[in-house]
Parts: C-alpha cells; sequence; structure tokens
C-alpha cells in the first residue's frame, strides 16, 4: 500500500529491493551521525536483515510502523518509523527518520513528518507521539519545529554515546489535541484523509 504526502513524495513498505538503496544512502556519515543504531559504514548484509526484521513489527502491531520514503519514480530515499509505545504506553509512539543528503533542505521531512503525525493520531489512535534527537541535530530540530512539536525536555545531559562521544538529548512531543501540525501536507490527502495507492 502507498501513501502519497505530496505530489513527488509517497511512503510505502520497505522491500528488499530496498537494500542496495539503504546501504548507498547510509554511507554518507552526515545521514547516520545523529542516530544511535545505524552503524558506519553500513554494511549491506544489514540492511538486507534491518528490512527483513519488519515483517515481525507489522505482524505484532497490526499494520506498518515504518515505512520507505520514495520520489515519484518509486525509489527509495529516506525511512520514516512511528515506533508504538508497549504496555502502558500504548496510546503513544516516538518518530524517528533519516533522509538521504541530496534531498534535504527541500520540505522533504516536514511534509513527511507531518504526515505520518497524522496517521498516527488519525488511524493507529494515538494520544501522544514524541521525538528525542541530539541537541546539536539542528535540522531535525526544525523539521520538529515545523511540524507543530514542542520541546518538552530541552537537555538531558550526556543522554547519548556516539562514536566515542557523549552527547546532550533534547525531547519534543506533540499530542493530538493540539492545533494544525503543518501547511505543507499535500492538500489534496489533506482533504480526503488518506491517499492510499
Amino acid at each position: 500500500m502507498k501513501l502519497q504526502v505530496t505530489p513527488d513524495i509517497q511512503l510505502s513498505p520497505l522491500a528488499a529491493t530496498d537494500a542496495d538503496d539503504v546501504t548507498e544512502h547510509l554511507q554518507d556519515h552526515e545521514v547516520s551521525r545523529y542516530t544511535l543504531l545505524i552503524p558506519h559504514p553500513y554494511p549491506l548484509e544489514l540492511a538486507h536483515e534491518w528490512i527483513a526484521s519488519h515483517a515481525e513489527d507489522v505482524e505484532r502491531h497490526g499494520h506498518e510502523t515504518i515505512w520507505a520514503i520514495r520520489e515519484a519514480t518509486g525509489r527509495m530515499i529516506g525511512v520514516v518509523e512511528l515506533a508504538p509505545g508497549g504496555h502502558a504506553r500504548t496510546h503513544c509512539a516516538e518518530i524517528g527518520y533519516w533522509l538521504a543528503k541530496p534531498f534535504w533542505n527541500r520540505g522533504i521531512m516536514t511534509a513527511v513528518v507531518g504526515f505520518v503525525v497524522e496517521l498516527g493520531f488519525r488511524e493507529f489512535g494515538l494520544c501522544r507521539i514524541t521525538a528525542p534527537i541530539f541537541v546539536v541535530n539542528t535540522g531535525s530540530a526544525r523539521v520538529l519545529a515545523k511540524a507543530g512539536f514542542h520541546v518538552e525536555a530541552p537537555a538531558l545531559r550526556k543522554a547519548y554515546q556516539r562514536d566515542g562521544q557523549f552527547f546532550d538529548a533534547r525531547l519534543y512531543a506533540i499530542l493530538r489535541d493540539e492545533p494544525a501540525r503543518t501547511s505543507l501536507q499535500d492538500p489534496k490527502a489533506a482533504k480526503s484523509g488518506f491517499d492510499r495507492t
């Protein structure tokens, strides 16, 4: 199932054929350096294992929790994940994402985050979505602010460790009953809910 975010950007499940693109994009350390679980360099075999592992997530949750971000041609250019909370936190989820560097600064990720937030609230019944990031990740901070997230914890000191260094973290969150999240969502999709093809 494909979800149309804008006329040029769509979301769909990860496929085994995406492994080469995942590996290529993640060779750029600029893409992975502010993530916790993506190693650098990134081997092709890990991409295959990672993609295959998400079939279990769909079975467990009853719906997709991670999507490939694709150009109109269908080529995979990034990933967005909405990871559900467990036990007493089933009304919550955490959003995470990465985008290949050639596609930065085009408003793509802001549109994708806004779209997935709406999907979580309207389709999955979520009440709260959080996004913890590295404080130094100013690009991600801009995306979240534009998508309507608020800072709840401005500086979690030395919360992350990456490449032998400690980093402060910042926690963003958005609630279902807050005002409209973004003006960059495709108007057709916003009007009709979600355009599935």
